[in-house]
């Protein structure tokens, strides 16, 4: 206000406007604050939900997709053509075929993530149908 005298720094002004300090002190009952729940609607409390242990196994289930692909990918026209008696350009159409599927499907599993079963349920029931193909695929051929 003019004629009011200044006493404060331009610093004092804004921390004093501030809503929350830049470094908020722990809760002490922890909860999340984005109001998220259980599957039972208790609140959900951060030092016991997500972090490394959801993360790593997401990694780790993708370094083992990853290793599945490329290992299927580099083999697969050689196996459909001696082993499935296939032409080469029936083969590497076929080739072409799985890995467009492939390519689409997180399409599908984001759909379904996001209408139905949410992220964590999609990502659990997915690596589930993909560890017995993989079983039923090894045990098959092992």
């Amino acid at each position: 206000m003019p004629g009011e005298a200044h006493t404060g720094t331009a610093m004092e002004d804004l921390s004093s406007t501030c809503e929350s300090p830049l470094l908020a002190k722990p809760d002490s009952n922890n909860l999340a604050e984005d109001g998220s729940t259980d599957l039972k609607g208790r609140p959900v409390r951060r030092s016991l939900t997500g972090g490394w242990t959801a993360s790593l196994l997401i990694i780790g289930i993708e370094i083992a997709e990853r290793l599945a692909y490329y290992g299927i990918a580099s083999n697969l026209v050689t196996y459909l053509t001696n082993v499935m008696h296939q032409t080469t350009v029936a083969a590497a159409k076929n080739v072409n075929v799985w890995a467009g599927t492939a390519s689409m499907l997180p399409l599908f599993g984001a759909f379904v993530a996001d209408s139905y079963l949410g992220r964590y349920w999609t990502i659990f029931s997915s690596s589930i149908v993909y560890l017995l193909l993989m079983l039923s695929i090894l045990l098959r051929d092992g």
